[in-house]
């Protein structure tokens, strides 16, 4: 007797690995062909018998009513946006007729009610529009605002003279002074004579 090879072998391995595979093959087709038949059968009463009847009935009756709600829930929040713009765009409208009568420099651009907090963008512009009113009321009735005024027209008059730059400059300086302002040019570059 001859004994099997190693090729022998790997050659009837491999004849054995195919002639098993073709027929689990066959076969799983065969199961997978009776098990879809039972289910056809068996799986429209299957949640009953395992006791989820009642159970998957409360989830449809719990699943359309939140379906319901949400669809009532989209339809009210579009409606108070619609309110609230509604009030947003009066807003604007006053505002804007208020600016122009006040002189306000600060817009206010179109009020978001969806995507930030309107009071509070509402707020800001009216502090805002307060603060340069308050600002021009303090500034109208600031008297050493408005002498400095006058004073920088006086020191530039002087400066506009056309006189000789001796003289000018001691005018100059001494019309500072007056503004409690020194005068930053060394008086011995200018050969002036020195300040009393």
């Amino acid at each position: 007797m001859q004994p099997l090879r190693k090729d022998h072998v790997d050659h009837y391995k491999d004849v054995v690995h195919e002639e098993f595979n073709s027929a689990s093959s066959s076969i799983e087709s065969e199961i997978h062909i009776k098990a879809s038949e039972i289910t056809d059968k068996k799986s429209p009463h299957f949640a009953k018998e395992l006791g989820f009847d009642k159970l998957i009935s409360e989830l449809d009756k719990r699943v359309k009513k939140l379906l319901k709600f949400q669809n009532e829930k989209a339809r009210i929040e579009h409606d108070l946006e619609i309110e609230a713009r509604k009030v947003a765009e009066k807003i604007e409208d006053k505002f804007s007729g208020l600016r122009r009568y006040r002189k306000w420099n600060t817009d206010m651009d179109s009020i978001k009610v969806k995507e930030e907090d309107p009071i509070e963008y509402v707020t800001k512009k009216l502090k805002k529009v307060c603060y340069e009113e308050a600002e021009k009321h303090v500034r109208k009735g600031h008297k050493l605002y408005h002498a400095l005024g006058n004073k920088r027209k006086k020191c530039l008059n002087i400066l506009y003279t056309g006189s000789h730059i001796q003289p000018t400059l001691v005018e100059l300086s001494k019309e500072m002074k007056t503004a409690n302002i020194e005068l930053q040019i060394p008086s011995s570059l200018l050969a002036l004579p020195p300040s009393k």
